[in-house]
């Protein structure tokens, strides 16, 4: 069964666990997972069976700062264009994901802040434009 699962479905099965495990998730994270989850093509029998077993999925971040640079871009990407969320949830859950995938938990309020608002207004950042508008930040 496990060479039919989507191609993101352990790395959906570690943002389900980062969004869910404090059990402070609110609905509107809820739907949102569920909405990011279709987005990467998790199949509903997929996610209804991580819902019951993704605290057994282990959390690998990213290596390099620039692989952290990457999956924030791509989260963040689908973040700001999911209108259900309002900036407040948006912003939480990425604060968890960047902690959890490896930036310094004293940075991430700045990084996080700084990645919504590179792409408030903007529908096609690119990667590069990204990087450097994050490398830049000025605490």
């Amino acid at each position: 069964m496990e060479a039919s699962r989507s191609q993101y479905y352990n790395a959906y099965a570690a943002i389900m666990k980062i969004t869910l495990r404090d059990g402070d998730a609110t609905a509107e994270e809820k739907d949102f997972l569920q909405s990011f989850g279709k987005k990467l093509g998790i199949s509903s029998s997929e996610y209804f069976e991580l819902v019951d077993t993704y605290m057994e999925y282990v959390i690998t971040a990213p290596y390099t700062y620039n692989e952290r640079l990457e999956s924030l871009f791509k989260l963040s990407e689908i973040v700001d264009g999911d209108d259900r969320l309002n900036i407040k949830y948006k912003e939480k859950w990425l604060k968890r994901i960047a902690i959890a995938i490896g930036f310094d938990p004293s940075n991430v309020k700045y990084i996080v802040a700084k990645s919504l608002d590179l792409f408030k207004g903007s529908k096609n950042l690119d990667m590069e434009t990204y990087k450097e508008g994050i490398k830049n930040i000025m605490y």
